[in-house]
């Protein structure tokens, strides 16, 4: 709240307002000894009313300033007493009479720039910032070194958001009083909003060359690096300005934001702590707080911080999607799914919690939800890459091919290095037999990605299938100088060496594959196949026995095992074999 100019000496106002008071408080006083009927009592005039509520007005008493003012206007309703009363309502924060008063002041005394400053005061307090404007502009029209004037037009014009004419009525100010700390301080404020930063610090330079205990201004100044992306800059900013004011709570709090920016979580909290302790009811501090004990996985007590944030603001932007967030990594899934549903409650708009609920419900296998939601995501944002991804991803879990493969065509494009998405692509191409486009994809993978895992194998495999079966060879072999341990791919290689008569090799293949995974029913009984065709038939019936083990019912295994036993004239159990075999469930 502004100090209104108001001289007790000149009630009257030197800058206008009449001049009756003045002529009021000129007489002399009189004793009472010397009182005739024709005598004014002094208590009774004007003057002395104005002066009585001038002495209660500087001891804010503004409502018994108010009655001593209404008594003079009876007396004489001149353009000054009108002000003062404007005043005193202004300060008793009953800004509509106070208006109302003033423009009494202003009918009366139309050149009064004082009384169109304080006019202005009390609309701007007002929020009626287009008048205020134009009362401060009629201000300074007619005292056009009124800073105060100038200072009030400027923030008038920043409340309207027209800030080129702020910053005018700001430049005005501090040429008419260079030392002027608060327009220098509005100036850098309204100069920030325009994101003309260095400006900006130069007006919280002046102020702190001013007053280098200004802590608003070291504040101010924090505030304006962490918008450079000057953290340690800010830092020192904000150590300085708690040097001087150690609970200013809104430094604790920036000075935690700055330390989570560089993700120095621990000290975030630490000034967290200190801000929410100075001012419980600062929800932001509450919800940023949750956010740096998210990030160091102390889940719990973010959780707390995220429900007093809540209580304070329950319209605060994010608190549903953390709480779904940390309930997720909690392996709350049914809890994260409740925030997530309540978040998109209170904001369906939101993209990124369309997302995240998609994601945990493909986590929990549950595609169909999981595409629903991928949808409403791409819906309102279309380039969400990973949106599209995952719903390629649930699609393809579905066994629904089809409709995978334009979500990964969109992914490739979107994101053409992206070597998963290429590989997936092939996969889904690869289940619709489209061999060739398959390929193309796979090779893309590793133009990209060389050494992932699983690319080579599955362009190997493709290439078996298309009885490329050297050119798959070699992809197997580069597989396996990246993932020596990689059983699928030795068992694969083992299946294409026997397909082209290379025995001995295969059964190396299919032996290295069982190092790997035992339980690989599938390499015992291919095993088998290529011992008998080695004549090994003895090797091969222990084979077939450890996949009869994995799976009683291993169709290939009991077929081999009878052909192994014929192999070795041992019929009556090839016999039993057999039979065995057609009891099979087919």
């Amino acid at each position: 709240m502004y100090t209104l100019p108001i001289d007790p000496a000149d009630p009257g106002g030197a800058l206008g307002g009449g001049t009756f008071l003045q002529d009021a408080l000129s007489k002399p006083f009189c004793p009472v000894t010397a009182i005739s009927h024709e005598v004014e009592f002094p208590w009774k005039s004007a003057g002395t009313w104005c002066r009585k509520g001038q002495a209660f007005y500087e001891r804010g008493q503004y409502d018994r300033a108010i009655e001593c003012y209404d008594r003079a206007i009876r007396l004489d309703a001149g353009a000054g007493a009108w002000y003062l009363k404007g005043c005193a309502l202004t300060s008793a924060g009953r800004y509509q009479p106070a208006i109302e008063a003033l423009d009494q002041a202003i009918r009366l005394d139309p050149a009064s720039a004082r009384s169109w400053y304080a006019g202005g005061r009390a609309l701007y307090s007002l929020e009626h910032y287009r008048e205020a404007a134009e009362y401060c502009g009629r201000a300074a029209e007619l005292a056009p070194d009124c800073a105060d004037a100038w200072l009030t037009r400027g923030h008038a014009f920043k409340g309207m958001g027209r800030t080129p004419e702020a910053i005018a009525c700001y430049d005005q100010v501090v040429v008419i009083d260079p030392g002027r700390i608060e327009a220098w301080l509005a100036r850098g404020t309204v100069l920030a909003a325009e994101r003309r930063y260095d400006a900006a610090l130069d007006c919280y330079d002046r102020v702190i060359a001013l007053d280098p205990g200004n802590a608003d201004a070291w504040y101010a100044r924090g505030t304006i690096q962490i918008l450079l992306a000057r953290y340690e800059a800010a830092l020192d900013c904000y150590d300085r300005t708690l040097a001087i004011d150690p609970d200013h709570s809104g430094a604790w709090y920036t000075r935690g934001c700055t330390f989570a920016a560089l993700q120095r979580y621990e000290e975030a909290v630490g000034c967290f702590d200190r801000a929410v302790a100075l001012n419980p009811d600062d929800d932001g501090a509450w919800y940023n707080q949750g956010l740096a004990l998210e990030r160091l996985e102390r889940y719990e007590e973010a959780i707390v911080c995220y429900e007093r944030a809540y209580r304070i603001r329950p319209r605060q932007t994010g608190i549903w999607y953390h709480r779904a967030t940390v309930h997720r990594k909690l392996k709350r899934y049914d809890q994260a799914l409740a925030c997530f549903d309540r978040a998109l409650r209170e904001n369906a708009a939101d993209t990124e919690t369309w997302h995240q609920k998609g994601l945990l419900l493909f986590t929990l296998k549950r595609y169909a939800g999981a595409i629903e939601c991928f949808d409403q995501a791409l819906k309102l944002r279309p380039d969400h890459t990973d949106a599209c991804y995952y719903q390629g991803e649930s699609y393809y879990a579905l066994q629904n091919y089809a409709a995978a493969v334009p979500c990964y065509q969109t992914m490739v494009r979107e994101a053409p290095e992206n070597a998963f998405a290429w590989n997936n692509y092939g996969n889904a191409l690869y289940q619709l037999e489209r061999y060739e486009e398959a390929i193309v994809c796979y090779e893309r993978a590793l133009e990209i990605d060389p050494e992932n895992r699983g690319v080579w194998n599955n362009k190997a495999s493709v290439l078996s299938v298309l009885s490329h079966y050297d050119r798959a060879l070699v992809c197997y072999d580069r597989e396996l100088q990246i993932h020596p341990e990689n059983a699928d791919t030795w068992y694969n290689k083992g299946l294409a060496l026997f397909i082209l008569g290379r025995y001995g090799e295969a059964v190396t293949c299919y032996t290295r594959a069982l190092e790997v995974d035992p339980a690989k029913a599938g390499a015992w009984s291919t095993k088998g196949n290529a011992l008998v065709l080695l004549e090994r038939s003895e090797e091969a019936l222990d084979c077939y026995d450890r996949a009869l083990v994995i799976d009683p019912n291993d169709v290939e295994a009991l077929n081999g095992k009878a052909v192994a036993l014929v192999c070795l004239d041992r019929s009556t159990e090839a016999v039993r074999c057999y039979e065995r075999l057609r009891r099979v469930p087919r």
